[in-house]
């Protein structure tokens, strides 16, 4: 056994003994317990355990990194004993790297592929992306044996923060811009309605848009199911046949759901989709394959679809509220105890004093002090987005200053968590204001799909390391273990931030 392992493995079983060991681990404990909740808020039913227990490891790593960051700052300032060691750091950080430079890719390919059973699925991998993902596995398994972890490790860090500074430098600039003048925004519900109508136009284009889409596969799915001849029998073949009827029954109950029972426009088939000859039903392996892609094409539509709904509904539900602000319309008792649809919340909804309690609390937020909080929020952050800028502009002139962030590392541990939370929520909320991440998104009432869901997840492990050695950083802190652990890049200077 390696040694260091093993003094480690007995620093932890001495750390743990202690009250602030023991407060870390049930720290740990809360913060992946609260994780679950909110992703079992978010997540679909049909999303498989293996994607979600992985999305959930990610987020739990770090929202962890951004508590355990600043409390590491906190040890080093302190000048006691230190709980976190760089050994810990190296832990969470190579766990979380797997995660979303590994595990998620190669989930969310699977995901995407066509075929109706795990060894199709597998074989219908074959696209750009895996094949990278599949070079870069081997010529790093080719360096760890030549070179060893040691050789191989700080070039996957340097890497790593490369690329997310890169992709960071721009959401977060962005960021720290339009996160406040959106709080600003919504404090005055008259102009948050006239952006919310014109944005809706383009939404709406949108939802029909794969909507149709929707509508389009499903008739091309019946026609191919129309044309089964009784005449030939494969098992495989009659197996893609079943799945794909029943995905076209779910779609086609999806299509209703999102439609209200509306028909849509006439299906005008595409190139390629005449009836097929039944003499060549006896190929059959070219026809599973086919069955396959429209069987994928059907889930890909059908996820478009709902994700597009999704955020129609909660386009529509925030112009609704916002013209009963306008109006003056507030909601009643009973409108306010509707609002509350978990278990243990609806059972005391039912008593009247709290009932009635609840409702004076959201008609004082809704009348009164909505505005009024939205605009000190907006006032707040943008003053935060000040500081962090010009620590930016001063960090990249290399130039120190007493009025900008170097003061923060006199700060308490509270600011350093606010500080790094704001920095990575406004990043991270950046990136759902990209064109490229398309119908991506976490969407509530349990609509957030698999691929929606590993994406958001990715997302956030590969940003929340680098950005947090960048707030270190801004506030030039040294001698920490989380730098400790993460200074082996220092061999490859050209990718340093």
């Amino acid at each position: 056994a390696n040694p260091r392992f093993l003094r480690f493995l007995a620093d932890v079983a001495m750390d743990v003994t202690t009250p602030r060991g023991a407060s870390l681990v049930l720290g740990a404990v809360l913060v992946f317990l609260l994780t679950w909740v909110a992703l079992h808020h978010f997540t679909q039913r049909e999303v498989g355990w293996f994607a979600f227990l992985g999305s959930l490891t990610g987020f739990s790593l770090s929202f962890l990194i951004i508590l355990l960051v600043p409390y590491d700052i906190s040890q080093t300032l302190s000048g006691g004993d230190k709980v976190l060691m760089p050994f810990s750091w190296d832990m969470m950080y190579w766990a979380s790297f797997l995660l979303c430079w590994v595990t998620y890719p190669l989930l969310s390919e699977y995901e995407a592929a066509s075929g109706f059973t795990v060894a199709g699925r597998l074989m219908s991998l074959r696209s750009t992306w895996c094949g990278l993902y599949v070079a870069g596995t081997v010529l790093l398994l080719l360096c760890l044996v030549v070179g060893g972890f040691s050789v191989l490790a700080p070039w996957c860090l340097a890497m790593a923060n490369a690329w997310a500074l890169l992709v960071s430098s721009l959401l977060m600039a962005y960021g720290l811009v339009a996160v406040p003048r959106q709080f600003w925004w919504q404090a005055s519900p008259s102009f948050e309605l006239k952006r919310l109508y014109c944005s809706a136009v383009a939404l709406d284009e949108a939802r029909l848009g794969t909507q149709y889409e929707l509508q389009d596969t499903i008739a091309e799915a019946r026609l191919e199911t129309a044309q089964r001849s009784a005449q030939f029998w494969d098992p495989s073949l009659e197996r893609a046949f079943a799945l794909l009827q029943l995905t076209m029954e779910e779609c086609e109950l999806l299509h209703l759901e999102l439609t209200n029972g509306v028909p849509g426009r006439p299906h005008q088939p595409a190139c390629g989709s005449t009836p097929r000859r039944l003499e060549q039903a006896e190929d059959v392996a070219p026809r599973v394959d086919y069955l396959a892609q429209l069987h994928g094409a059907l889930r890909q539509a059908s996820i478009e679809a709902r994700r597009t709904a999704c955020r129609w509904e909660e386009l529509i539900n925030r112009c609704l509220l916002l013209e009963d602000i306008e109006e003056n319309l507030l909601p009643s008792i009973l409108e306010t105890s509707t609002l509350w649809t978990w278990g243990p919340l609806r059972w005391l909804c039912q008593l009247p004093v709290l009932r009635t309690a609840w409702h004076k609390l959201v008609v004082l937020w809704l009348s009164i002090l909505r505005s009024r909080v939205l605009r000190l929020v907006a006032l707040a952050t943008g003053a935060l987005s000040v500081l962090i800028l010009s620590r930016q502009i001063m960090l990249f002139f290399d130039m120190n200053g007493p009025w900008a962030f170097g003061s923060l590392t006199q700060g308490t541990q509270a600011v350093y968590v606010l500080t790094l939370g704001y920095l990575v929520g406004t990043t991270y909320w950046s990136s759902f204001r990209w064109r490229a991440a398309g119908w991506y998104g976490l969407y509530s009432n349990r609509n957030t799909d698999t691929g929606s869901l590993l994406w958001c997840a990715t997302l956030l492990s590969r940003l929340v390391t680098p950005l947090s050695y960048h707030f270190l950083l801004l506030i030039q802190a040294k001698g920490t273990s989380f730098q400790a652990a993460l200074d082996e890049m220092d061999v490859v200077p050209t990718l340093l931030p």
